[in-house]
């Protein structure tokens, strides 16, 4: 029975993929056609290539057509499109991991540095939180040992070089690498941390000894369960057919947290010492890392991460804000991911001391 089931969930798959051809042979039969010749041996290059372009750009079914090729690609190779790596047991890992290592970190280390010091000329500190790749803290589900150890090489190496530019810095590998050895810290199917992940390094965060702890006694509340797809799954197959293929649909079970209301003066601006800046595993409320950097630090924590901008455009919008410039905190915690830094255009449009200038 079980075999029958396991067979089952490819049932669907195996149909759409029969049916698509069977639907359009008329697309195959069109004068000047350019279909290349099937063999095995091609079907990791020019055959993979023509079914797509077909698929995109000739079929009337084009949404479910490119769905069931991907689907078909994925169990026939193991692979997926090109923004995605197929890790093993239903894992993907992105391929701006596996992106060639910068020749030197000395750039991006000095460009931290210059923030460090704009923040530090306004009385803040700069904490810096960079992020593990996934395809190393879930090595095992990633199947590639020597990637793994490259990124975990290159991870140690950033540490040693904010260390010695005097850049405080909390090393969120070590918790993270902790945290598999019993559950996953990042999610199957998608490029971010888990909750119990986030929670790790921020607890790593509060235990650093860089940023003071407060002592309000702050209040978790559970939001609503968060059903979604990973956002690695699109480079495979569509969301209908993924969890036929093995690819689940993620959950999270975020939560917010707050500071018991100061009802003493209620025209007063409250004053947060805290801020946090960086990319989608700060600003997406599914990780909720903002709420658990408020649980361990004991006290609020402003978030000006943003999603989908990268590490360095967040920052450079937050330090020419009116926040910063107003009411300048004490700590800033800069969240910056590792892949990022292997990014040629990373510091492109970099304009911070510019921008600080015009904002005084």
């Amino acid at each position: 029975m079980q075999s029958l089931f396991r067979m089952s969930r490819y049932f669907l798959p195996v149909m759409f993929f029969g049916y698509v051809p069977f639907a359009n042979l008329a697309v195959y039969e069109e004068p000047g056609g350019k279909l290349a010749a099937f063999d095995m041996a091609a079907l990791r290059g020019s055959v993979t290539h023509s079914f797509d372009t077909l698929y995109k750009t000739a079929m009337p079914h084009r949404a479910p057509s490119i769905g069931v090729m991907g689907a078909a690609r994925y169990l026939l190779i193991g692979e997926g499109r090109k923004g995605v790596v197929v890790g093993r047991n239903g894992w993907l890992f992105t391929t701006e991991e596996t992106r060639p290592l910068p020749a030197s970190l000395s750039p991006s280390v000095a460009k931290i540095a210059e923030v460090r010091d704009l923040l530090a000329a306004r009385g803040a500190r700069l904490v810096v939180v960079p992020l593990p790749a996934k395809v190393d803290v879930q090595a095992a589900e990633a199947g590639t040992p020597e990637l793994s150890a490259e990124m975990a090489g290159f991870y140690a190496d950033l540490l040693a070089k904010l260390n010695a530019a005097q850049i405080e810095t909390v090393d969120a590998r070590t918790p993270l690498v902790e945290l598999v050895k019993t559950k996953p810290a990042f999610f199957a199917t998608d490029t971010h941390w888990t909750l119990d992940g986030a929670a790790a390094v921020a607890s790593a965060v509060a235990n650093s000894g860089l940023i003071p702890l407060g002592t309000a006694a702050m209040t978790r509340t559970e939001e609503p369960k968060a059903d979604f797809a990973g956002d690695l799954v699109s480079y495979v197959t569509t969301e209908g057919i993924a969890p036929m293929l093995g690819l689940d649909r993620e959950d999270a079970n975020p939560y917010v947290v707050a500071a018991p209301a100061d009802t003493s003066d209620i025209f007063a601006a409250a004053q947060v010492d805290v801020v946090l800046v960086g990319t989608s595993y700060s600003a997406n409320p599914h990780w909720s890392f903002a709420e658990a950097l408020k649980l361990d630090l004991h006290q609020d924590v402003l978030n000006a991460a943003e999603q989908g901008q990268g590490p360095v455009k967040p920052m450079d919008t937050y330090l020419a804000s009116d926040g910063f410039r107003d009411a300048p905190p004490k700590v800033v915690i800069w969240e910056i991911p590792l892949r990022y830094l292997t990014d040629p255009k990373l510091w492109d449009g970099h304009k911070i001391g510019e921008e600080i200038a015009s904002a005084n």
